[in-house]
């Protein structure tokens, strides 16, 4: 269950990530983002918790990224062994492989967030 709930997670803050990025450079501001996703049925608490963490670089370790992206990488194992497709899921792991790179293993799991700042996002 851990694993699934995990993999949940990681794919939902890398959506999240996205979103707030594109909110920022379309001119949009990001915390009216973070009052807009509370008061609709997006609303839930990492998003509550997270956002203003992330909005302010801060990335002070709750679940440390580098144990998130090894779930993800046992949830997709485990989606393999029982013929599950997970794309979003893969694609979420592979952002989270590149900040692991970037030297952000031991921050928060949020810290996702920075490789969108990075040179090259295509991740």
């Amino acid at each position: 269950m851990k694993l699934v709930v995990n993999m949940i997670m990681g794919s939902m803050m890398n959506a999240f990530s996205e979103g707030l990025t594109l909110a920022e450079r379309s001119g949009l501001n990001p915390g009216t983002l973070l009052d807009v996703l509370d008061l609709g049925a997006m609303s839930n608490g990492m998003f509550r918790l997270k956002g203003p963490t992330m909005l302010q670089n801060s990335y002070s370790p709750a679940f440390p990224l580098k144990h998130q992206q090894k779930d993800m990488r046992l949830a997709l194992a485990l989606g393999d062994e029982n013929a599950v497709s997970m794309p979003v899921a893969a694609a979420a792991n592979e952002a989270f492989k590149k900040a692991r790179s970037m030297g952000l293993g031991d921050l928060d799991f949020s810290a996702v967030h920075e490789t969108l700042k990075a040179p090259d996002h295509s991740s």
